[in-house]
Order: C-alpha cells, then structure tokens, then sequence
C-alpha cells in the first residue's frame, strides 16, 4: 500500500500494481537459487573427488544461475511495498513556484488542448504501422505510451516471423546435409544482431524493406549459393546452430506475440474529449488584481485532501500607477491533485486471468517463469553430463546455448510485462481563467468642502469592458510506472462550474466600491471623542447667558420707530430702514 501523507480519507492510497508479477519473480528466484546451489554442491564433490574436468561447468553455470536468482529476488524486493509519495503522479507541465509569474511552452500545449477541446496524436508511418492501425482502429486515441509499444512490437513481431519463415524455407525445403549448418550460422548471426539483441533491450529491430527483400532471396536463392561454395569452405564438423536459431526466433515470436495482445489490451475506447468555456464583458471600479486575488482565494478553497494545485501559468494583471491608462492581460492555469479512478485496486490472479486488460499481461509472465524453468532443467542436464576431456563433440553444447536463448527471453518478458503492470489511471480538475481589457484611473472625492468636516479623496482604477474567460474540463491520465510522464486521455465538460466560477468573478467585481470611508473600530472612537469636544466648546457660559438675556430684554424695552416718509409706524427698536419705502429711520 501507498504511505498517506496527511490526508483525511483514502483516496490516495494506491494498491501495489506488481504483486502478481512479484510472485512470480519469487518463484523464479527460488528456482534459480536452488539449481544455481545444486551446480555449486556439484563443483564441490568434484573437487573433493579431484575430478578436475567436471569442475568448470557446474561451477560456472551455478555461479551465473545464483546471480540471476538474485537479481530477481532484489527486483522483487524492491518492489514489496509501493510508495506514492506527493508530487507524484508526475505534472502535465512544469510548475511555477508560489509568489512566482510565468509560464511554459508544455503549459501553453495543455492549454491549446482546452481551448481546442481535443487531444492530439502523430499519424502512424510506414506500411507495418499502416496495417496495424487498420487491424485496431481505436488504437489511434490510446495513450502514446500504448502506441509507441504497440508499434514496436508489431514490428518486431513482422520481422522475427519473416526471419523465421525464411528460415524454415531455406533449411526445410531447400536445405541439404551440407547447407544446412552453414544457413544456421547465417540466420543465426543476423537474427541475433538485427532481431534479438534489439527486441531483448526493448528497442526496434532493425529490419527495412530491404532486409525483407535479402530474407526472400536467400531463402530461395541462398541454399544454392552455399551449396557452391561448400567445397571451398572449411568443414563444420559436425557443430552447427539450427537449433539455437529456431529456438531464439521461436521464443522470441511467442514472447513478441503475446508483448502484443498485452498491449492491444490496454486499448480503450475513444474517449471523450470536451471542455466547458464561459466567455463575459465585464466592467468594474477595481484594478483586475483583485480578481486575480480573489480566483487564488476560492481555489485554494477547492483543494483536494487540502493539496495544494499544481500551478502552470501564472501573468498578474498590471496597472501601473506611472501611466494614466493602458491596457492589461492576465491569466491563471491550475490542476488540482490528481487521484486514482475509483475501483482502482490491484488484481488477485483469478481477477487478472478474468480481466481483459490483465489477462495477456499475466500470460507474458507465466510465459516468462516457463522459459525459465525450462532453461534451468537443461542447464542442469548440460552441466551433470559435461567433460572436459570429451571436446566439444562429446558435449552437448547446444543444450547451453539453448538455456541461455531462453533465459534472455524470459527476461524481455518479464520487463515487457512491467511496464504494463504499473499503468495507473488519475482523474482532476483543469481551471484555466482568462482575463484581458483596458484601464484608466480617475479621483474620486467625497464629502462637501464647505459645510462637512469629513471629507476623502481617492485614484480609482477603473476596468472597463474587460474580456473574462473560464476554461474548466475534468480530465483522466495515465501513467506507465510512479515516475514515469503522464498523459491526458480523455477530458470531460463541467459546465455548471464552470459557469458559477464566472458568476462567482463578474459579482465580485462588481461589488467593489470607489469611496474611501474609516471604517475601523479606532476610527469610530477617535470620531465620537472629537464630537464630544466640539459639543463642549459649543456649550455658553453663565456670562454669556446673563449678556445675552440683558441685550434681549434692553431691546425689547425700547419704543417703536414711525417713517417719517410714508408715515408707516410700529416698526421694531432695532430697524433701521422701513418695511414699507426703504427710507431710513431715525436712531
């Protein structure tokens, strides 16, 4: 099982892929260490009884048969518990470190996918690979990984089999007593140097048209051509590699057929490939880093198990304050944490055997434990019957050769099954938000200038008409091994997100405001204690009051005024001119 690194379900607990295999490799360890023992009890009585001529072989064969042992043991045992720490799955691009801006040329081809809302795949080339896409025409949308096996299997697949038929042609039905070890030799070399060795190190054979037309040509024409040059040539004696070659392209056909239904197993069908966009206009009293602020804040809200998103591309909105005016861009692409496809779990061997994507994948490694029991039973009888003093004639050489064949085969097999043993399919959340537009800044001012004792000024960046965008899709990858890349495979609309993320933006813009008012509790007190000193110098004094009720009462004691123009009278002490004329009146 996976270590949990502080998250609150099990989600991201991932089964060990390789137990099947691992008890397979168990098997062949033990195997190969018990004969690889009984080769060296044998060396040992041999040098107890100083019969020097049977010392080598068993003592070589054990040593090379405890060392392969070995080494399955350790590929095993590094293999007991499978860890998949954080960071893994592996990102779909490089990722831009917290505070930081940027992008990459792998984040803009993630999200050119998005925008185009679908996935790309080369076109097959060459006439092998032509057949093979029409035999599997879903293969075409199979992740690359998947392609780029398949191709190379069904390559070698083509190759070994035309080796082999031209083999059989040439040595069966053309073939004589005296051709015949010489066209083993033949067919041995170049099918060990341009078939075998490739296909064993997981690389292409190196087979073109050209070497098909040479394997139809000698075929027919080669047999008569050794048959001239027999006389001429030195004598085998009897040594010749016809069994080796059939075993090394037999085993190797078998190994590279069933490589192949492995891999057309993993072949899906095609998937989904679409994507949700919400485009708006939107106008605000804010500068768009706000909005930039505020899409970080709600998707750190969105973390999954509280990981934080792989983050790709990151371009701040700028408004700088030097420029009146000006216009911006900015965006934000994040994943969030990739988790197993629900149901991922590792199969037991009747599931394997039950399961489709499994089944040939475990047949690759049965065939692999086959090989190699059948190459440790005849290393065993080369070595019991081996003397040195009976020459090359008297051993069976082929035996070793043989064993050796099928020991290199049964490794390709193991490493091919590997490699289809560790896919693991994830499942997350790509958000991709866009925004673009133009800026100007203006001051806004609040309060009256004469008659309020509050008043405020502010610069306003105003956002007008900006272009908003929302890309969102949920997508499944794959992975081939923890560490290995990982691609996308099919991508699905979330359109109800989607729309509420843009919502969500355009409200938040809006509500933003162009006035500057205190607000904090300080402010509050600091306002109440300067109230109370203004209402306290506002209050008179006695002295004040007592002037102030002495003028009252002298003017209310003082007669009237009459006009001496209109003749108009109980005018009040204190005017002076008439109400009626506007002439003025006496003191």
């Amino acid at each position: 099982m996976a270590y949990d690194y502080s998250s609150e379900s099990k989600l991201l607990e991932l089964p060990n892929p390789y137990r099947l295999q691992n008890h397979l490799l168990w098997l062949c360890a033990v195997v190969l260490v018990l004969a690889g023992v009984t080769g060296l009890w044998w060396a040992r009585g041999a040098v107890q009884d100083q019969a020097w001529r049977l010392v080598i072989a068993p003592l070589l064969t054990g040593v090379a048969m405890l060392v392969a042992g070995l080494a399955c043991a350790a590929t095993a045992a590094r293999r007991l518990r499978f860890f998949f720490g954080r960071g893994r799955p592996a990102p779909l691009a490089p990722e831009i470190p917290a505070g930081a801006v940027g992008g990459s040329a792998s984040a803009d081809r993630v999200k050119e996918m998005l925008r185009q809302g679908g996935i790309t795949y080369p076109e097959p080339q060459g006439a092998v690979e032509g057949l093979l896409y029409h035999w599997a025409p879903t293969l075409i949308t199979a992740p690359q990984e998947v392609q780029d096996l398949a191709r190379r299997h069904v390559f070698n697949l083509a190759a070994i089999a035309a080796t082999l038929v031209s083999f059989l042609v040439s040595w069966v039905l053309f073939g004589t007593g005296s051709t015949r070890p010489w066209i083993g030799f033949l067919y041995f070399a170049f099918g060990f140097f341009f078939l075998a060795r490739p296909v064993l190190t997981q690389q292409r054979a190196r087979l073109s048209a050209a070497s098909l037309v040479g394997l139809v040509v000698t075929a027919i024409v080669g047999p008569v051509l050794v048959a001239w040059l027999a006389p001429r040539l030195p004598s085998t004696g009897g040594f010749s590699l016809n069994t080796q070659t059939f075993v090394m392209l037999g085993t190797a056909l078998v190994a590279c057929g069933l490589a192949m239904a492995a891999v057309l197993a993993q072949v899906d069908p095609s998937p989904q490939t679409r994507t949700s966009v919400e485009q708006g206009r939107l106008s605000m009293n804010a500068p768009p880093a706000l909005l930039m602020d505020e899409l970080d804040r709600l998707l750190q809200s969105e973390w999954t198990e509280r990981i934080p998103n792989r983050r790709y591309a990151r371009i701040d909105p700028l408004t700088p304050a030097t420029s009146p005016s000006g216009s911006f861009a900015g965006e934000l692409f994040e994943e969030t944490q990739p988790l197993p496809v629900a149901g991922t779990k590792a199969p037991t061997f009747g599931a394997a055997l039950g399961t489709p994507r499994h089944r040939f994948v475990l047949l690759l490694d049965l065939y692999g434990v086959v090989l190699v029991c059948v190459a440790v039973g005849i290393a065993l009888h080369f070595v019991r019957g081996f003397d040195v003093q009976a020459g090359w004639r008297g051993n069976p050489l082929s035996l070793i050769g043989s064993a050796g064949i099928l020991a290199f085969v049964a490794a390709f097999c193991f490493q091919s099954a590997s490699r289809l043993w560790g896919r693991f399919n994830f499942e997350s959340v790509l958000v991709w938000v866009e925004m673009a537009g133009n800026w100007q800044t203006s001051r806004v001012g609040t309060g009256n200038s004469f008659t309020s004792r509050l008043n405020t000024q502010n610069d306003v960046v105003r956002t007008e008409a900006m272009t908003l965008r929302v890309w969102r899709a949920r997508i499944e990858s794959v992975v081939f091994g923890k560490d290995a890349g990982r691609q996308v495979t099919a991508m699905f609309s979330t359109e109800r997100e989607a729309k509420a993320l843009a919502v969500h933006l355009a409200q938040f813009g809006q509500s933003q405001s162009v006035l500057v008012t205190p607000g904090s509790a300080e402010d509050h007190a600091r306002f109440a204690t300067l109230r109370a000193g203004e209402d306290l110098l506002g209050q008179p004094t006695a002295a004040q009051l007592a002037h102030e009720q002495h003028v009252a009462t002298a003017l209310t004691a003082m007669p009237a005024k009459h006009c001496t123009a209109c003749g108009a009278g109980a005018a009040s002490a204190e005017a002076k001119f008439c109400a009626r004329c506007g002439t003025a009146l006496p003191a």
